[in-house]
């Protein structure tokens, strides 16, 4: 099952062709998110969270329709964002795919990036798509990066060191060596083919995968 999110932040530039309804089973409005399908064109089957961004007249129009409303007060723990994906991964959900999770407030943005390592997340496929640029998390013992030649891959470690990483198809390879939290070097490596790999022994990689050379 594949979902598509649309958060509160910013959309950016984003490629609308892709947000094509019919390529998602379900869609999710994380609260003001709703503006923004409302924007795209798409009708939230879902819409989560404290609902403080949207009227009292939208409201009353979406509790006559067949969406579904899912309330929470102001005053959480949990982010609006975090919410919406503990619900689809308790619906079985297979594939987050999550536009408007970046720009604008800095704090939000790093607290929703920081979602990828959320213990009960850890079973489900998640992307942040902003701009021309995909985000999401590897984990060991690696992954596969789809792409285009020449295409810019940067591997971030994310919350502590990441070692033993050996990589294919990426300009400037890795052989069995670790990048360390606080240094740049994984920075805009460059696909040297369509596909590359990633493997790796322990840590996670934040992947940010650039259409073109950035």
């Amino acid at each position: 099952m594949r979902v598509l999110v649309v958060a509160n932040g910013e959309l950016g530039n984003v490629d609308t062709k892709l947000l094509d309804s019919n390529s998602f089973d379900q869609i999710i409005a994380v609260d003001g998110g709703f503006i923004h399908c409302q924007a795209l064109g798409l009708s939230p089957d879902i819409i989560i969270g404290d609902l403080d961004s949207i009227s009292e007249t939208d409201r009353e129009l979406l509790q006559r329709s067949n969406t579904g409303l899912i309330s929470f007060p102001a005053a959480k723990d949990e982010i609006d964002l975090e919410l919406a994906l503990l619900h689809a991964v308790k619906a079985g959900v297979e594939n987050i795919i999550i536009v408007g999770g970046l720009g604008g407030r800095m704090d939000m943005s790093l607290a929703n990036l920081a979602l990828l390592l959320h213990p009960d997340l850890q079973e489900v496929s998640i992307e942040f798509w902003w701009e021309d640029q995909r985000i999401w998390i590897l984990q060991p013992p690696g992954g596969e990066i789809a792409g285009k030649t020449g295409d810019t891959i940067s591997l971030l470690p994310f919350g502590g060191d990441a070692e033993g990483i050996r990589t294919k198809n990426l300009a400037y390879p890795l052989d069995d060596e670790n990048l360390q939290l606080g240094k740049a070097r994984g920075v805009s490596n460059v696909l040297a083919a369509d596909h590359a790999s990633v493997s790796f022994k322990t840590g996670a990689l934040l992947v940010v995968w650039t259409k073109g050379r950035a």
